[in-house]
């Protein structure tokens, strides 16, 4: 891990030290990222981000103008269901990169399962930070969507974007970043 990338995570825990969120309760011993991702963290941001499609102003905002209450329900029932898996991922004591016995044995284009596994194991700290900083956004989304706030709501789903680059450029692909 090169000093870039230990500075970012040195930063996210910092930025976790200002969030005023409830704490990450202890996951699984044992998170396999591939599939917490894959099964359980992609569909519900997948699902915000199309409903943040739907839902946009012109300038790309949600708005409330375009919501009614099965749509704020959906956007509170798919951040709950994120904040769930950010804080297991987030909670976990030890991250393997996928579960031998799942299905998801095959390493996703561009990458290695072997390699992502070394970086896990070098750096868990990093990985750690890292998910306990989304897991803080995630409960702010929440939040946010439970006090149907539009602009927080916006603010905090284009920010999880960049978050989760941020972490792929370190452990899944950081020969592209």
């Amino acid at each position: 891990m090169n000093r870039g990338h230990i500075a970012l995570a040195a930063g996210v825990v910092a930025l976790i030290g200002c969030a005023t969120v409830p704490a990450a309760t202890t996951g699984e011993a044992t998170y396999f990222v591939r599939e917490g991702m894959v099964g359980q963290i992609n569909p519900p941001i997948t699902a915000i981000w199309d409903m943040q499609v739907e839902v946009m102003d012109d300038e790309g905002n949600f708005d409330p103008a375009l919501m009614d209450a099965d749509t704020w329900a959906a956007l509170k029932s798919h951040a709950a269901n994120l904040d769930i898996q950010a804080a297991k991922m987030a909670g976990a004591e030890r991250f393997v990169a996928a579960d031998p016995e799942g299905e998801l044995t095959e390493a996703p284009e561009g990458t290695d399962l072997a390699a992502i596994q070394q970086r896990l194991d070098t750096s868990p700290q990093a990985f750690r930070a890292m998910a306990t900083a989304m897991r803080a956004q995630t409960a702010q989304l929440l939040l946010a969507a439970q006090a149907q706030d539009a602009a927080k709501v916006t603010q905090l789903v284009n920010d999880i974007q960049p978050s989760c680059k941020s972490c792929h450029d370190v452990f899944w692909y950081p020969e592209q970043g």
